[in-house]
Parts: structure tokens; C-alpha cells; sequence
């Protein structure tokens, strides 16, 4: 292969990735053990800390289901989310997720964050969830094939 084609596909690779959303990949299997038999393992920095101790607090009610875990799972996962928070962390996609966010009356889910509204609300995405067979909107991966890595494409 020829240098320049070389230096054109990693230019091509490096800009994808520039205008990704990324956060750090959850590779803490006790995390995915917890989370992510159920669902994709959601990112601690795209919610704040009030959001997650709500979230986390309450499993025996988590969205309609009974997720509850024992009390030393729930205390690991709910240490795990709010050490990593978008309100503690300082990264490029937490300070993205923060936005706009009002932690007076914080959102009480991800589809309800001001960053996921901003990026999911049009038509387009609407039609594009009924083409793929979105099964909700808290289904990433159906659209976003780098989800569960961190890398979500604009």
C-alpha cells in the first residue's frame, strides 16, 4: 500500500474519532455483571451524581423493572457511577453532558439529558429509530455500533 494512501486513511480514522463522542470504556466486569445483563452499561459521565444516586438508589423500582441487587453490589455500582459522574469528571463528553443541565432539577434518565435531547430530537432520528427497529431510545447500540466501547459518531 502506498504511503499516501496509508496517510489518508489514518487522517480519515483520526477525524471520525475527533468528532465521536467518546467516554473511557467500562471494563470493570462487576459493573457489567450488574448492569449489563439487562442493558447496555451506561456511562457514569453522562448523567450528574444526583441523577445516579436516584437512579442507583432506587432499583427495586428502575424504570418499570425490579433490578434489585445486594446491598454491597448496589453500594460498589452506586460508588462506581458517582465517582465517574458528569458532574466530577472534568473529560470532553462529561462537560458536553453537563451542559445545560440544571442540578436544581437534574434529568432522571439519559433520554432525558439535555445533551441526548439536543442530538436526538428531530424528524430524522425519529424515522431512523423506526427504519433500525429501535426497541426505545435507551437503545444505543441499535444505531451507535461503537456504543458499548464508548464511541458514539455523530
Amino acid at each position: 500500500m502506498n504511503k499516501a494512501l496509508i496517510l489518508a486513511a489514518s487522517l480519515s480514522i483520526a477525524a471520525t474519532t475527533a468528532h465521536a463522542e467518546t467516554f473511557t470504556p467500562i471494563s470493570d466486569k462487576q459493573i457489567h455483571a450488574a448492569c449489563g445483563e439487562c442493558h447496555m452499561t451506561f456511562f457514569p459521565q453522562m448523567l450528574p451524581q444526583a441523577t445516579w444516586s436516584k437512579i442507583i438508589g432506587d432499583l427495586s423500582n428502575h424504570f418499570g423493572e425490579d433490578a434489585t441487587l445486594d446491598a454491597a453490589t448496589q453500594a460498589y455500582v452506586l460508588k462506581y457511577h458517582l465517582d465517574d459522574s458528569a458532574d466530577v469528571k472534568s473529560t470532553r463528553a462529561a462537560k458536553k453532558w453537563m451542559a445545560r443541565v440544571n442540578l436544581a432539577n437534574p434529568p432522571t434518565r439519559i433520554i432525558d439529558a439535555p445533551r441526548f435531547i439536543k442530538k436526538h430530537s428531530d424528524n430524522d432520528f425519529t424515522r431512523m429509530w423506526d427504519k433500525k427497529g429501535v426497541k426505545s431510545k435507551a437503545d444505543c447500540i441499535a444505531c451507535h455500533k461503537d456504543a458499548e466501547r464508548g464511541i458514539f459518531e455523530d
